[in-house]
């Protein structure tokens, strides 16, 4: 995808049902044979999660480590925002994530298998679309082509149908198209081929005001029909309504994390007459719009949780007051 990146994504194995044991026929009637009702139930194992790093420690440079015990874990379902400071090492996170990178120490799983072997039966469940892309010279239609020879459940139809709302031409050369087009005829291949976990690194770059809203919508589609979502991204507020789980990087660290209904449960927006006012009502971050101070308060508890997400005031807050965050925030970790 990106530069040797090859553009072209892996087959996705199919999966050979085995018949179920039903626990009646021929066998049970025999002399001592177990009644159905006494089997206990088999255990069906949990899914692995989607992506897991446990102790990866990763440095570009001996001087300079980026990771050391770094802990992460990508919660299944839903769509995760991704956040940090420039340099906080978000792409590489999601390139260590892929396999494209390698730890010097440490655990990297995709859906319990080790990243770095990248084995097809994994790749084919996941699509990564960087922010800097290099589309080969071939139609949208042709790329569509290409892309459902390595994933049968790629649905040509769909990936039409999307296009057109997306406004993008089928029959130009995608490296004729503008960035923006190129990125929104990337993200239409990728939901088409019916992944278990896309992987978004800046998606709204490039995007036109009406191009993402339809961005929103496909993601949310694709997370109705069962598809984990990671969005790392610095325009914040082009997410804001779609993420279920936070989380923030900072200084090698998931610095914090927690769901959007933690959020939501245990912090508030609130206006005040005085930055002073603020402070004495123990806001965790603030700041002034349109001459009114304007912070993120513990939750009154007499008032109803609220519905918007303030990623902004909420990642200034992480930034600046991480322990206070933690205290008020139970299912965020540090």
């Amino acid at each position: 995808m990106t530069g040797g990146t090859r553009w072209t994504l892996p087959f996705r194995d199919q999966a050979s049902l085995a018949p179920c044991r039903e626990g009646h026929g021929p066998e049970a009637s025999l002399p001592g044979a177990v009644p159905p009702e006494a089997v206990p139930p088999e255990t069906v194992p949990l899914e692995p999660a989607p992506l897991e790093m446990e102790g990866v420690r990763f440095a570009y440079s001996r001087k300079r480590p980026l990771f050391q015990d770094l802990d992460f874990t990508l919660p299944a379902g839903g769509v995760v925002g991704l956040l940090g400071r420039n340099g906080a090492g978000k792409t590489t996170l999601l390139k260590l994530g892929m396999g494209l990178l390698f730890p010097r120490e440490g655990r990297v799983s995709l859906f319990g298998s080790p990243a770095g072997r990248r084995r097809p039966a994994i790749l084919s469940r996941l699509v990564f679309i960087p922010e800097q892309i290099a589309p080969p010279p071939v139609t949208l239609v042709q790329y569509f082509h290409l892309q459902s020879g390595y994933y049968p459940a790629f649905d040509p139809a769909r990936a039409e149908t999307w296009a057109e709302q997306f406004e993008i031409p089928l029959d130009q050369a995608l490296p004729s198209l503008s960035y923006g087009q190129q990125k929104k005829a990337l993200l239409v291949t990728a939901l088409a081929c019916g992944p278990d976990l896309v992987i978004l690194d800046e998606p709204t770059n490039g995007l036109d005001i009406p191009s993402k809203r339809v961005f929103r919508q496909l993601i949310s589609q694709a997370t109705q029909e069962g598809c984990s979502v990671v969005v790392s991204t610095h325009q914040v507020q082009d997410v804001a309504k779609l993420l279920d789980h936070v989380i923030i990087l900072e200084g090698g660290k998931v610095l914090f994390q927690a769901s959007r209904r933690t959020l939501l449960e245990e912090l508030e927006l609130r206006r005040f007459s005085s930055e002073e006012e603020a402070r004495q009502a123990g806001a965790l971050a603030w700041e002034v719009r349109f001459g009114v101070p304007v912070a993120v308060v513990p939750r009154d508890r007499t008032t109803p949780a609220g519905e918007e997400l303030d990623l902004e005031l909420l990642f200034h807050a992480a930034m600046t007051n991480p322990e206070a965050l933690a205290a008020v925030c139970p299912g965020g970790d540090r």
